[in-house]
């Protein structure tokens, strides 16, 4: 009787869901086109707060307490535009919004959600970061370093105070230039270069948004 009412009071205490995992991210946010009137609740029970985008920046650091996935929700309405389920191990992520087309949303979201961690242990001062997401395939130089850009987040390279970026794609057997650029860094800042798709249907020429910032943890640049 005991063997079979342990076996059974297992059986229960197998079959009942974990509570959720509560956690503590504080994350910013960016899209290439800034979003308006989109909000998250901070903790269980308290209001929603309305996130603000900047067009060349991470947006201020927020702070979230709760379940994952992360919501957005439309200020007006209340319905949800996006969702993020943040890995446990990442602490301060960016989060990078993008719209979804029409016909592929998925539960009426609106946008959908890239998460980079981007805390300082992974993407310090003086550190290059590039994203491409531009669907071509890029290869050229970071200062005197030969690169080759894989789809999405690329290794941080330690840059220093300044890089020199020269990017190329090939087309027909042809190679044309798709970036170039040089950034300049203040000290303590650091670089994520974004790579879009081009503007113009067939160009070879890459959308580019550069955010400097200086990483949590490290000390104030000095201009």
């Amino acid at each position: 009787m005991l063997l079979a009412f342990t076996a059974i009071a297992s059986l229960l205490f197998a079959q009942t869901p974990r509570a959720a995992e509560v956690q503590l991210v504080r994350f910013t946010v960016f899209s290439a086109r800034p979003i308006a009137d989109v909000a998250f609740t901070p903790r269980p029970k308290t209001p929603p707060q309305k996130i603000v985008f900047y067009p060349t920046a991470r947006s201020p650091r927020y702070e979230y307490r709760g379940a994952m996935p992360l919501r957005f929700v439309d200020v007006t309405t209340g319905t949800a535009v996006a969702e993020a389920s943040i890995p446990p191990e990442i602490r301060d992520p960016l989060l990078l919004f993008a719209p979804v087309e029409g016909a592929s949303a998925v539960g009426g979201l609106r946008y959908r959600i890239s998460v980079l961690d981007d805390s300082a242990a992974r993407h310090g001062s003086g550190g290059l970061a590039i994203i491409n997401f531009s669907g071509l395939a890029l290869a050229g130089t970071v200062n005197k370093e030969t690169v080759t850009l894989k789809a999405g987040l690329n290794p941080t390279l330690a840059v220093g105070r300044s890089a020199k970026i020269t990017l190329r794609t090939s087309f027909k057997n042809r190679t044309y230039q798709s970036y170039a650029d040089t950034v300049h860094l203040a000290r303590n800042e650091r670089a994520l270069l974004i790579l879009f798709p081009p503007f113009y249907p067939g160009s070879l020429e890459v959308q580019a948004r550069l955010l400097v910032d200086t990483p949590s943890g490290a000390g104030a640049p000095k201009r």
